[in-house]
């Protein structure tokens, strides 16, 4: 019974009461823990806030790119299917239409459907998706030739050309997500290693061990670097193979340079193209005329970066059409060209994924980050450490009170006095069980007061909903008669416009007929003239 377990208890604690308790195991390697772990060293403070900022970056980086990649490719999917006519021998574009067509038409009635009940959106979502898929094929070729024109501009004529088109951004953007992933992979220690050895050292000799495997696999990302680097610059920049490494650079610096400047001029090329394209459905290769282009080649500056006299080549008869596409001298027109500076981004992560391994080095042997990376040093918090590693430090480490000291104040305070012993009696448990009884009554009538308060809540919460949708259908019909109302207001208009439109051409008609009744009786008269004339001529 309760006083049984009372009783016991409190001939415990008076047996016990000078004696301390043992620590237990947990215990005491939580001391030997603190005692043997070492403060951080104020110089990595620094290069602590480096590390987060780096990584912030990278991160940001990171969604960016994903967000750049997935553009990239759902445009070349949405491109590609809408501009696929259903007898070029490819079903694509119908099948893309009827999965557009299907999501479109069966979360439309499922919204629309949110008032009728859970059935009701079930079945007209399925519905949707039915009749998105069936009616595929009768609009198969709406949109075929807008999608195959922005398509064909995209990939031919415009900045995404440089890159190789949508395909090739989308390769050149998941090669640095990859790249930035194992950068942030190696920054939080979770890059993959063999822990074969480390696994059979002891725990001092472990660190030194892996800061060795750290720095030797930095020496190799460099190296690598430097391989890929040497190669692009040669193949794509073409810097000569015998050239000091200095030499290499400066090519590759002054390629840049050139492919900037290219990539700066294609896109103002790309924002004049932009309107007649995307917003007037006009051929890529049809509206820009030759005088537009000789214009532009003379308001831009190609002539002070290539000579006047090969821009004046490149100038083209003013009625001729052409492609919005720049053209350089003595190269043409530079499909591909950001291609090789898009290479470099190889020989750049496996650098900076070296100097993620040295910082991380540099950390761990300042103690402000473990070899683990499931440790908790790889959760220091820079700001909590204060001034670690300081002298006016020591005295409080001194003074602090390990954690079994601090258990053992808890459980001395925790613990009640002894009471003085006494036997429980049959009265005694009746008056526990009849408290008891009282209790529970009392938690039950708890949890029914609770019970009806959420059933009241709930009662609200859809009386609230209920009245915010009677609203937003009294703003809807509001406004379907405010739009009904404007276009009976434009119909008038045009009605009366119209009616002037039909008076001024009768009046004008009227006009015109009693200019030629004017006309007839004047040749009448001239006629009759005449013969009078003539008459009188021969009397004479």
């Amino acid at each position: 019974m309760a006083g049984d377990e009372r009783d016991d208890a409190d001939d415990g604690s008076e047996e016990d009461a000078g004696k301390d308790p043992e620590p237990t195991a947990e215990e005491s390697s939580g001391n030997s823990d603190e005692g043997d772990r070492q403060k951080p060293a104020a110089w990595g403070r620094p290069l602590v806030r480096l590390d987060e900022s780096w990584t912030k970056f990278e991160a940001w980086l990171c969604v960016v790119v994903l967000i750049l990649e997935i553009v990239s490719l759902s445009a070349w999917v949405v491109l590609k299917g809408m501009s696929s006519p259903p007898g070029s021998g490819s079903n694509a574009g119908v099948v893309f239409r009827a999965i557009f067509a299907a999501l479109f038409l069966g979360l439309g009635a499922y919204y629309v459907l949110k008032k009728q009940g859970v059935m009701a959106q079930r079945i007209g979502a399925i519905a949707g998706i039915f009749i998105g898929i069936y009616t595929a094929k009768y609009w198969s070729n709406v949109g075929v030739d807008y999608a195959s024109n922005l398509l064909n501009w995209y990939q031919q004529a415009s900045f995404l050309t440089l890159l190789g088109g949508l395909r090739g951004v989308g390769t050149r953007l998941t090669l640095m997500l990859a790249l930035l992933g194992g950068s942030l992979a190696t920054a939080a220690g979770k890059h993959i290693t063999i822990d074969l050895v480390t696994r059979f050292i002891s725990p001092k000799a472990r660190v030194p061990v892996v800061l060795i495997g750290w720095v030797g696999a930095a020496m190799v990302c460099l190296s690598a670097s430097w391989g890929f680097f040497d190669h692009i610059a040669i193949e794509n920049f073409g810097a000569r193979a015998d050239a000091k490494p200095g030499e290499k650079v400066e090519a590759v610096y002054d390629e840049i340079g050139e492919h900037f400047f290219i990539a700066r001029k294609q896109i103002k090329l790309d924002l004049k193209s932009t309107p007649h394209i995307v917003f007037k459905n006009e051929p890529y290769s049809g509206w820009f005329t030759g005088a537009e282009w000789n214009q532009w080649l003379d308001d831009e500056d190609f002539a002070e970066r290539y000579g006047k006299e090969k821009i004046d080549g490149l100038k083209v008869e003013p009625d001729e059409l052409r492609s919005p596409i720049l053209v350089v001298p003595g190269k043409g027109e530079p499909r591909g060209e950001l291609i090789h500076a898009a290479n470099l981004v190889f020989p750049l992560g496996l650098l900076i994924i070296a100097l993620r391994f040295l910082l991380r080095s540099l950390l761990v042997v300042s103690r402000h980050v473990g070899i683990d990376s499931e440790s908790e040093d790889d959760h220091f918090d820079s700001s909590s450490e204060g001034n670690g590693g300081d002298d006016d430090d020591d005295d409080d480490d001194d003074d602090r009170e390990p954690d079994s000291a601090k258990k053992k104040d808890v459980k001395d305070k925790s613990d009640p006095e002894p009471k003085d012993k006494k036997q429980p009696d049959e009265t005694d448990e009746k008056e526990a069980d009849d408290d008891k009884k009282t209790d529970d009554k009392a938690d039950d009538e708890k949890a029914d007061d609770k019970k009806a308060d959420d059933e009241k809540a709930d009662d609200k919460k859809a009386d609230d909903e209920k009245a915010d949708d009677e609203k937003a259908d009294d703003k809807k019909a509001d406004d379907k008669k405010a739009d009904d109302k404007k276009a009976d207001d434009e119909k008038a208009d045009d009605e009366k416009a119209d009616d002037k439109k039909a008076d001024d051409k009768k009046a004008d008609d009227e006009k015109a007929d009693d200019k030629k009744a004017d006309d007839e009786k004047a040749d009448d008269k001239k006629a009759d003239d005449k013969k009078a004339d003539d008459k009188k001529a021969e009397k004479e």
